[in-house]
């Protein structure tokens, strides 16, 4: 027995936000030390305590504006495709994540070199 429409809806939109849960979590409380557990953890973004504030603070503020978009995929999805509701909002929120290390990486190339160093 599967889960009807209704189900996979509900789910996907909690999905969401649980995710946007975390992602606000994040924001509030950002790792304060370089660690391996906690935090947008990169090359890059471990160089030093500046790309280390720098790569968690962009990149919680893009997973929550990409936590609130992902919103959209559920209802979306539920007059598309409602039977595959929930693994459309995985797999897009997925790409979403994909896309905040692209986009973090790219910020703080913008401000340090590959060693760290601020350039401006």
């Amino acid at each position: 027995m599967g889960w009807g429409n209704t189900d996979q809806l509900y789910l996907a939109l909690g999905y969401c936000l649980f995710m946007l849960i975390l992602a606000v979590i994040m924001g509030k409380y950002p790792p304060k030390r370089i660690n391996s557990i906690y935090g947008y953890r990169t090359r890059l973004s471990m160089k030093n305590p500046a790309t280390w504030k720098a790569g968690n603070e962009y990149a919680s503020e893009l997973m929550v504006r990409f936590c609130l978009y992902s919103f959209f995929i559920p209802p979306l999805c539920y007059f598309v495709f409602p039977e595959w509701n929930f693994i459309i909002t995985v797999a897009g929120n997925s790409i979403l994540i994909v896309l905040i290390l692209y986009y973090t990486e790219k910020h703080l190339k913008e401000y340090f070199d590959k060693d760290g160093n601020p350039l401006k």
